[in-house]
């Protein structure tokens, strides 16, 4: 019984070590199962984030693309606006009187269409006004139209509508904070302004209420600025490229009509026929009797 109960017990030892083989394979293959499945869970996790990153990335965009296409709308109602100022501030007697004086103005620069402007102005011995943003990268620009004789004039460090008509505050600190820049790159001291939109635009209301310019005019009157309307609208903005024939037919035609034509045209980087229409429309005042100049604070302001 002693050697049959030493072989039952050998036996047994056997087939328990078998099982724990057995086990062992088992609980491994379960374990390597688990880390697959965890590493998947981890390349999921991975492509959610990273999906995510996509869609706030995405989000990003459309919110930069919103506010861009606000800007375009403020834009478009200031430019219908503009058509109307003009009209209002005409005068439809033809002048006969042999010294006139018109005055060329460009919006939104510079740009490369300012050296363009500035080549031809020096060219055929001209002065004319330049209402400005800030620009970095363009400090040359502002110093050259300052050291050959034009006006370099205030316009708005950002154009962004919605952040400067808020409030009287952050309208003088946009146009103070351009003013700076233009001192600490030229030297010159800019006192003279242009309202964008006009001094009586209207897509201020949406975002200081209605009676918001009534409030800045005096304001920036006082910080000592000369601001400048227009009453003769090139309609070089009334679309993102204009034709150049419908540039010089607007100035001319209007013109004809005033004695001190203040001329709104615009030197941003899309306005290339703005360019192209100025010789003819330089030779076609010559021809209606006026002599160039540039705005100064000493200038009768043509004001809405």
């Amino acid at each position: 019984m002693h050697g049959n109960d030493h072989k039952v017990l050998t036996a047994g030892f056997i087939l328990l070590s078998i099982i724990l083989v057995f086990v062992s394979i088992f609980l491994y293959g379960k374990k390597q199962q688990s880390l697959e499945v965890l590493k998947e869970m981890e390349i999921e996790f991975e492509q959610i984030d990273g999906q995510t990153q996509t869609v706030e990335a995405k989000f990003e965009t459309l919110s930069a693309q919103q506010k861009d296409l606000l800007n375009k709308v403020d834009i478009l109602e200031i430019e219908f606006g503009k058509i109307e100022q003009t009209n209002a501030a005409a005068k439809f007697e033809p002048l006969t009187e042999d010294t006139k004086y018109a005055y060329l103005t460009f919006d939104d620069g510079p740009s490369d269409n300012t050296v363009k402007i500035l080549n031809f102005l020096k060219a055929n011995n001209l002065k004319a006004t330049f209402f400005v943003l800030e620009k970095k990268g363009k400090e040359d620009i502002y110093r050259r139209i300052v050291n050959e004789g034009h006006t370099l004039a205030v316009h708005s460090s950002t154009h962004e509508y919605e952040d400067i008509y808020q409030s009287v505050d952050t309208f003088l600190a946009d146009i103070n904070k351009l003013k700076d820049f233009i001192k600490e790159t030229t030297g010159y001291d800019a006192n003279i302004l242009r309202f964008p939109g006009g001094s009586n635009n209207t897509v201020s209301h949406k975002y200081g209420g209605s009676d918001i310019m009534s409030k800045i005019i005096p304001a920036v009157t006082e910080a000592g600025y000369v601001y400048f309307d227009w009453n003769v609208d090139s309609s070089d903005a009334s679309k993102g490229v204009q034709d150049t024939q419908v540039i010089i037919n607007s100035v001319l035609g209007q013109c004809q009509y005033e004695k001190s034509p203040v001329i709104l045209m615009h030197d941003s980087p899309a306005k290339t026929t703005t360019v192209e229409a100025l010789p003819a429309i330089v030779e076609g005042l010559k021809q209606q009797g006026f002599v160039f100049k540039n705005l100064t604070a000493q200038t009768p302001p043509v004001q809405f």
